[in-house]
């Protein structure tokens, strides 16, 4: 990159905010602690992370990771980069390698943060893009960095909704500000919960019940009740051409694989059944090798769902972790010509994936409509407490909080 180029790089970052869908080419985006299985947006300040995706044209061409502090509301903040990072918010990706014995040739880029160049110093909202040559962001994630300062306590129960008793799932927090100060609590204090790392189902700005001392306490409101869903759908392809449990046929056409998903029905207004998952997330692996980086196969995977008059006219999503939970229209389902199922079909690395239908409500995700929503659901909850002293600058995220659903409500 030129020095000019760089300059306009540095001043041009606003116009990089309209384009949030991943480019059609990048798969596969993870953010992972060197201790954890999963990919997910919250870490850790001290975590290494472990940053990776894939490029299927394979043509080993010329990234940057660039990092963004924002807001509460993940609008760019207006601090300069030299406050949250110590040294360089952008730079180029030079760990990269083209995938071995493959189908489908494709390039593997990796880079761990903090590293040599870039070390992140504040908790926090970021933004992690992906650049390219052209200074394009071909793949933003929101990336949360916190620090565990105070304790913060998690209970899940049924709702007190007793419209909706038997599909949500209710939760009340104990927070101890012990060892912070906090002068003003309305206004210093921001606390939210997300459901299954999903940074799309979060509560508004919630409010303690009451407060007695350094304890904060959030008893169950309509705003912290979630629809509780269903258990996510799967499939398993890491032998690519063998066909297991909800892959109905593999084969090879040409230069990609394909699987073939079983057909799936409307799960509403249905019994719940327990069916154990990973909440949304996928597994990369291969049976033959250990190196999934570039030893993975890539297949186009079909997806079928049943068509049905309660969602004869909505826009129906594959969802799921696998893009970061976007709706974009290659995970669109259409109409199958002579058929009675909608379809579409995804370019994945052959791995374990968990998997939802949802329709969407305005700028709302609805996950009941198709699947159905049950008490009884296996959820995991996050709670993130923002705090924002009287004349400071910036939000800290000073603590985090864990549950899960089936522990609570079976205990």
């Amino acid at each position: 990159m030129t020095f000019f180029r760089f300059l306009l790089f540095c001043f041009c970052i606003p116009s990089f905010y309209a384009q949030t869908a991943d480019a059609l080419y990048i798969k596969t985006f993870q953010i992972k602690a060197q201790q954890d299985q999963f990919s997910k947006n919250t870490h850790l300040l001290s975590s290494n992370l472990e940053v990776s995706f894939d490029d299927l044209r394979g043509n080993q061409e010329e990234y940057y990771y660039n990092i963004i502090h924002c807001e509460i509301d993940w609008t760019p903040s207006n601090l300069p980069s030299s406050y949250y990072v110590d040294g360089f918010t952008n730079m180029q990706i030079n760990d990269f390698e083209n995938s071995f014995g493959t189908l489908q040739n494709y390039t593997h880029y990796q880079f761990t943060l903090p590293n040599d160049n870039t070390k992140i110093t504040k908790t926090g909202n970021y933004l992690l893009q992906i650049i390219n040559e052209d200074e394009e962001v071909v793949c933003q994630r929101k990336l949360v960095l916190y620090q565990t300062d105070i304790a913060v306590g998690m209970r899940i129960s049924e709702s007190r909704d007793l419209t909706n008793l038997n599909q949500k799932q209710a939760l009340s927090l104990t927070i101890n500000t012990q060892n912070v100060s906090v002068a003003f609590p309305d206004q210093e204090l921001h606390v939210y919960i997300y459901q299954n790392g999903d940074l799309h189902l979060r509560t508004p700005w919630l409010h303690p019940t009451f407060i007695q001392g350094n304890i904060y306490t959030y008893r169950p409101t309509e705003a912290m009740e979630f629809y509780a869903g269903n258990e996510f759908l799967h499939f398993d392809n890491n032998e690519i051409l063998r066909n297991t449990r909800f892959i109905i046929k593999s084969q090879r056409e040409k230069d990609w694989f394909h699987t073939y998903l079983a057909p799936r029905s409307k799960r509403a207004n249905t019994t719940y059944t327990y069916n154990p998952d990973i909440n949304g997330n996928f597994v990369i692996r291969n049976f033959f090798s250990s190196n999934t980086g570039t030893e993975a196969e890539y297949s186009k995977v079909h997806f079928y769902l049943k068509k049905d008059e309660d969602y004869a006219h909505q826009k129906i999503y594959v969802y799921g972790n696998f893009n970061n939970y976007q709706l974009h229209q290659e995970n669109c389902l259409t109409p199958e010509p002579n058929s009675n199922y909608l379809s579409c079909t995804i370019a994945l690395k052959q791995g374990f994936y968990n998997y939802d239908f949802v329709t969407k409500d305005g700028k709302s995700i609805n996950k009941k409509w198709i699947s159905g929503s049950y008490f009884e659901t296996e959820n995991k909850y996050e709670c993130l407490v923002y705090y924002k002293p009287v004349n400071n600058i910036y939000y800290q995220i000073i603590g985090y909080g864990l549950a899960n659903s089936k522990e609570h409500l079976e205990n």
